[in-house]
């Protein structure tokens, strides 16, 4: 990066800063600014060594109280969220400008990572126009919006800062003659807006919330950035290969919101209900504002266009057209495509009237009219080719083609809505199910072998189709086989495009999937099985799993009516809890190769669907880059992939971004599939061998300190703040899957939150240094094995470089003041000593390996950020560290002074979030 470009952001950082401290000043008073710029000072000076600075930033800590604490907790979490907005604006006006320079041909190289560049990457490896085709026929890219509770702020947060970010835009773009001081004025009305709002959710977060706040970002952002990247495909494509024809739908959206009932009580069959129909009222919304749009820029007379006149005879022949031509000709005469999308908004607004969660609450059999999706595709189908085959075809490529595509690719659903549900609890339905309906008992404690000869017989028995509603008093069953039967009911009333897959959360054997099978033909709804492997065991017991099931002929043959595929889902989160990163990093390469060879022998098409997270210890990192560290045989264009949390406000809150992101997503499937098809190498004995033992290693030092050190839970759970943040308003799920309050029973993301918080990062890292250690005390040979892993495997190198990243945002003097929590010394001092030890020892072989002499060394951007961030989330570590010490103190959590105390601590949580830009 360019001085000049680090000076422009600089100044753009400073202007926000600058203006922060005025609104400071002007609603709290200077003192507050002083005391903001001290601590940072401090901070700052202690981050360049000096031990008399920290001692004293600890002491002025220590003398706040807590009003003040909340002020100065405020004053840096604020200038974080304005500082991230700077950054982004940065980073999207690089993007444009990159953009700008290759469609102007003013650069021989495609931005990096984007469609044109796998697009020319194709073309360089030598490709023909089929196998292109080939490839893009195979596309199935399906992000899946989830509602996991990592998200820190408030959607009124969210939007105001989504204000600022237009105010840098027109900033950043404003020509020097033109006057800027209303944008600043602008701005600081936006800041002291954001300074003066709650941060902290007043009540608990409903899953209705979580499905409103899942929309939003279709309704402010995908809805217009989807036919852009369509339209780029279409672009290169015609550049490129233009013979080769991009497929009308090869990337769409799918949803757990409000469909997530893993251990989530609050998701019950009706929030379901509802939440198809929010997705459809939705998307019927934006098709009728896409037909407005598109009917007001097709005004093209039959009597000056020999197309618009043999279109003009089609419609009058069209059903979903016809009773509405006289009426709408009458307004717009001799304007076909104007009539016929006037026609559709009307049509549109019949659809909205049908939408209503009580009919999909009715018992079955009862069917209203629905509005087929697939008519109104033929009619925009129709328009579209015939202005596309007119001399007025440039006008097809606008609000037309946004319509288009908006009805390939979102329908009348906008989203696909998964269920998902937790093994245990569907097992315990069906043993209800098979004791009423059977004379089953005991079902649940069965043998996995019993239980598969007690299915067979019970699936043997099975009606072809169910005919009334499955009535029981028992909940377990009203939970499990009632949303089933919602979804047939949506099936026959909308049909069954917005359905999505059924996935079973820790899967561990065939009885599991068979057990879905005969929920599924019970409540005569079929939907795609998908089974997640998330422990270590469960991982390595999956291809044995897929194996056995797919010899299974009912089973088969319900693969057989899903088009010969199986989706298996893989946790990324659970694994990394279950072993460490590194073991649950190899764990999950392997059950990936062996997966597809048991698919394939079985002549079923694979999709992996990947149970990301935010953070690495959750599957995070960069989309292509995680993309193509992934086995090469396993991509043939199909992947599904998790969206969580403060990765939906990350990537998807501002259309450029948002842009970006899935550009990068499908740059890395084209290129994955790509050498699917052609790479038939095999990663060499001498590294599967060393991962291996690494993995061994890495799990045995993770267990060692995890599983075995009977005092580890205690000092976890004071040396971070996870009870605070279990208590935090930000989602409607439990922190625990049931009542237990096992480690193995608690979710992944408060887990992995409560120790970013603390500035551990440990489970990003831990055990990676003892599995390096491993290799390198065989000396020489041992370290050039390393290094020649790094640099020609991706997977490997993934491995490396994102614990870099992880271990540069960890800090153990941060992480020090934390661990003073802890009540008994013998245990902090044990534990905190063994966590420093393998921290030092994975930076020392990291930088071995890599040939650094400082992590991120070889990425000097990222390294300056984390850099210059630092004295400004320090703080924010010892405010938390203080007020939790004070807030354990007290015996009472009830009063002024704790719910003060409390108040503090969350907002440091959000603050800290948006200064490492994680939560968990």
């Amino acid at each position: 990066m360019a001085e000049h470009e680090l000076q422009r952001l600089s100044r753009l950082i400073r202007w926000l800063g600058d203006t922060l401290g005025r609104v400071i000043v002007r609603i709290a008073g200077p003192e507050v600014l002083e005391t903001e710029e001290r601590l940072r000072h401090l901070a700052k000076e202690s981050r360049n060594g000096n031990l008399a600075a920290a001692a004293q930033l600890e002491q002025e800590v220590a003398k706040l109280d807590a009003s003040m604490a909340f002020e100065m907790a405020m004053a840096f979490t604020t200038y974080f969220e304005l500082v991230n907005l700077a950054e982004e604006e940065y980073r999207k006006s690089i993007l444009r400008l990159r953009r700008a320079q290759q469609l102007e041909k003013l650069s021989s190289f495609p931005p990096k990572e984007s469609l044109e560049a796998a697009i020319v990457e194709l073309r360089r490896r030598g490709r023909t126009a089929g196998e292109v085709q080939a490839i893009l026929d195979s596309l199935w890219i399906e992000p899946v919006f989830t509602a996991h509770p990592t998200e820190a702020k408030r959607r009124t947060v969210l939007q105001t800062l989504r204000r600022i970010a237009r105010i840098l835009r027109e900033f950043s773009e404003a020509r020097p003659q033109q006057p800027k001081e209303e944008l600043e004025r602008e701005l600081e009305r936006e800041i002291t807006v954001l300074w003066l709002t709650e941060r902290a959710r007043t009540q608990q977060v409903e899953v209705e919330d979580e499905i409103r706040t899942g929309l939003w970002y279709f309704d402010a952002t995908l809805w217009g950035v989807v036919p852009q990247l369509y339209r780029e495909l279409h672009r290169v494509l015609q550049e490129h290969y233009p013979e080769v024809r991009a497929p009308s739908r090869w990337l769409f959206f799918g949803s757990w919101i409000g469909g997530d009932r893993d251990g989530n009580p609050n998701v019950t069959p009706g929030v379901t209900a509802e939440a198809l129909a929010m997705h459809r009222r939705l998307a019927l919304t934006k098709l009728r504002e896409s037909a407005e749009q598109a009917a007001a820029s097709v005004s093209i007379s039959a009597r000056r266009d020999p197309y618009a006149r043999g279109f003009m005879e089609w419609m009058r022949h069209c059903p979903l057209l016809s009773s509405y031509i006289d009426c709408f000709s009458r307004r717009y005469g001799w304007e076909p495509y104007r009539i016929a999308l006037a026609a559709l908004v009307a049509r549109f607004d019949e659809a909205l009237q049908e939408v209503s969660t009580s009919h999909l609450l009715e018992p079955l059999g009862r069917v209203l009219p629905k509005a087929e999706p697939s008519a109104f595709r033929e009619v925009v189908d129709r328009i579209f080719q015939s202005i596309r085959q007119s001399p007025a075809c440039a006008v097809a490529e606008g609000p037309l083609w946004d319509l288009k595509v908006a009805l390939d690719v979102f329908g009348f659903h906008t989203a696909r809505l998964d269920i998902r549900e937790d093994s245990e609890q569907i097992g315990r339905a069906v043993g209800c199910l098979l004791e009423a309906r059977e004379g089953v008992r005991g079902y649940h404690e069965l043998r996995e072998e019993e239980k598969v000869r007690i299915l067979n017989l019970a699936l043997a028995k099975m009606p072809s189709e169910p005919s009334v509603r499955i009535a029981s008093d028992n909940s377990v069953i009203e939970q499990v086989l009632r949303p089933l039967e919602i979804y047939r009911r949506a099936a026959d009333l909308y049909g069954e495009e917005g359905l999505g897959v059924y996935v079973i959360s820790r899967a561990h054997g065939p009885s599991d999937l068979l057990e879905v099978l005969y929920l599924q033909k019970l409540s005569g709804t079929i939907l795609d099985i998908v089974p997640l492997f998330e422990s270590l065991d469960d991982l390595r017991s999956a291809p044995e799993v897929l194996s056995t099931i797919f010899q299974h002929p009912l089973y088969r043959e319900h693969v057989g009516q899903r088009g010969d595929r199986q989706m298996v889902m893989l946790g990324y989160s659970d694994s990394n809890k279950d072993c460490g990163y590194v073991a649950a990093a190899w764990a999950l390469y392997k059950a990936q190769e062996r997966i597809v060879s048991v698919c394939h022998r079985a002549g079923l098409r694979l999709i992996l669907f990947h149970g990301r997270g935010g953070t690495i210890a959750r599957g995070g990192g960069p989309a292509a880059r995680a993309i193509l560290a992934q086995p090469h045989g396993v991509f043939d264009g199909a992947i599904r992939m998790t969206e969580q949390g403060e990765v939906l406000s990350t990537r998807y809150h501002d259309p450029e971004l948002a842009y970006r992101i899935l550009e990068q997503v499908v740059y890395g499937v084209l290129l994955a599939c790509d050498w699917a098809r052609h790479s038939y190498s095999t990663v060499p004995s001498q590294w599967a061998d060393a991962m291996e033992e690494m993995a061994e290693e890495g799990k045995r030092a993770y267990h060692k300190l995890v599983r075995h050190d009977p005092d580890f839970l205690e000092f976890w759970s004071q040396a971070t703040p996870i009870e605070e943040i279990r208590k935090l308003r930000i989602g409607s799920r439990p922190s625990f899957r049931g009542e237990a309050r096992s480690l193995d029973d608690l979710r992944a993301i408060p887990w992995v939150f409560s120790w970013m918080q603390s500035r551990f990062g440990f489970p990003e890292w831990y055990g990676l240094g003892s599995a390096l250690q491993r290799v390198l005390e065989r000396g020489k040979e041992g370290e050039e094995l390393l290094r020649e892993m790094y640099q020609q495997w991706a997977f490997f190198s993934s491995i490396l470089d994102n614990a870099q990243l992880t271990l540069r945002k960890a800090d153990m003097g941060i992480a020090a003041l934390y661990a003073q929590l802890v009540r008994r010394e013998s245990v902090r001092h044990r534990i905190f000593s063994q966590m420093r030890e393998e921290y030092d020892r994975t930076v020392e072989a990291i930088l071995r390996i890599t040939e650094q002499t400082t992590l991120l060394e070889k990425e000097p951007v990222l390294l300056r950020s984390i850099r210059l961030r630092n004295p400004y989330v320090d703080p924010l570590n010892y405010i938390q560290v203080e007020c939790l010490r004070r807030l354990r103190s007290l015996a009472d959590r009830s009063t002024p002074e704790a719910q003060a105390l409390q108040a503090v601590v969350e907002l440091t949580i959000s603050g800290i979030s948006a200064g490492l830009k994680n939560t968990g």
